[in-house]
C-alpha cells in the first residue's frame, strides 16, 4: 500500500500542490492512503474525496482549490486591532473565512466511500494529547479546521467540549500514523528542512507574533526530526526481527527556504502561491 505524508507549512502547502505536479499528474502515481496535518490535512482530505485511480483528477482538484486561495479566504483582522487583539482572543487573526471555506469544500460522505485511508491529527489544548481522525469519523471537517489552526496565529476550534489546534504541534509529519495504517511505500512531502541552518535576526522582534512564530518554527524542526529518526529507525530493526516491516520511504524539502521570514508564513497571495507551486514541481522534477 502507498501513502502519502504531507506536512504542515501554512502558504507553503502551495509547495506539495507542485510537487503533486510532478507525482500525480505526470507520473500517474496513486496513493491508497493520505496523511496530513495543518496545511496538510487540508490537502490530505480534499485528495481523499476522489475514489482510487484517479490521480490527475485528484491532483487537478486540488490545484483549483489552491488557484482560489487569497489572504481573504483565509483571515481577517478581529476589527482593527490586528496582533493586540492576541491579548484577550484565542489568535492573532480571525480565521472564520478558512473555517467556512473548509466546510463548503469537504464532504464525509465521499471522503467515507472514496475506498482510501485518511489520516489527520489535531490536538487539545485542554488536555495536550494528540488525536488521529480517520475516513470512519463524523464532522472531518471540524477536524481539518482544528488540525489546521495555526498555533498563535489562526482561530482554534471547539469540538465535543475541547479547544483543538494544530496538529503539527505534536506530529508535524504524520509519518507513524501512515505506517500503522498498512503502508509499504510511503511518499513524504515536507514544506522546510529541519536540518537546513536557520539564521533569524531577533533584533526589535515582539513577542506577538514574531517570537512566538519563532518558537513554533523551531519546535516543529525538532517534531520533524524525530519523526523521520524514528521511522529510520523502524526499519533498521525490520532487518532483525520481524515485529517490525520495511517501509519504502521517499522525501522531499524545498531546495531553498520558500519564505525569508517566518512572520510571511500566512501570506495567502497568488503570487507567493504560484511561486511556490513552481518551486515544489522544479525540485519534484530533479529527483531521481
Amino acid at each position: 500500500m502507498r501513502a502519502l505524508v504531507l506536512s504542515g507549512g501554512a502558504d507553503k502547502g502551495a509547495y506539495q500542490v507542485g510537487v503533486l505536479k510532478k507525482w500525480m499528474y505526470e507520473d500517474g502515481v496513486d496513493y491508497d492512503i493520505l496523511a496530513g496535518v495543518s496545511v496538510g490535512a487540508i490537502n490530505a482530505a480534499y485528495l481523499c474525496q476522489l475514489p482510487p485511480g484517479n490521480p490527475v483528477e485528484a491532483w487537478s482538484v486540488l490545484r483549483d482549490l489552491w488557484s482560489q486561495v487569497s489572504n481573504a479566504k483565509v483571515r481577517k483582522n478581529w476589527f482593527l486591532f490586528r496582533e493586540l487583539a492576541a491579548l484577550w482572543k484565542q489568535s492573532v487573526y480571525n480565521s472564520e473565512p478558512l473555517q467556512r471555506w473548509i466546510k463548503g469544500g469537504l464532504d464525509d460522505r465521499r471522503i467515507a466511500r472514496s475506498g482510501k485511508q485518511l489520516r489527520i491529527v489535531a490536538v487539545s489544548w485542554d488536555s495536550g494529547e494528540a488525536k488521529t481522525i480517520t475516513e470512519a469519523d463524523s464532522n472531518i471537517a471540524d477536524w481539518v479546521i482544528a488540525s489546521s489552526s495555526f498555533p498563535v496565529m489562526l482561530s482554534p476550534i471547539r469540538i465535543n467540549n475541547e479547544l483543538w489546534t494544530d496538529g503539527g504541534v505534536r506530529r508535524v509529519t504524520p509519518l507513524g500514523e501512515a505506517i500503522k495504517a498498512g503502508a509499504t511505500e510511503v511518499d513524504v512531502i515536507i514544506c522546510s528542512d529541519p536540518y537546513a541552518p536557520d539564521p533569524y535576526d531577533s533584533k526589535g522582534k515582539a513577542a506577538i507574533p514574531s517570537l512566538a512564530l519563532r518558537a513554533m518554527d523551531l519546535m516543529s524542526d525538532e517534531i520533524m526530526r524525530a519523526d523521520l529518526k524514528i521511522c529510520g529507525l523502524k526499519n533498521e530493526l525490520a532487518a532483525l526481527s520481524g515485529k517490525y516491516r520495511d517501509v519504502k520511504i521517499r522525501v522531499i524539502s524545498p531546495s531553498s527556504p520558500l519564505n525569508t521570514s517566518i512572520t510571511q508564513d500566512l501570506d495567502f497571495s497568488q503570487s507567493t502561491i504560484t511561486r511556490m507551486i513552481n518551486v515544489g514541481y522544479a525540485d519534484a522534477c530533479k529527483m531521481i
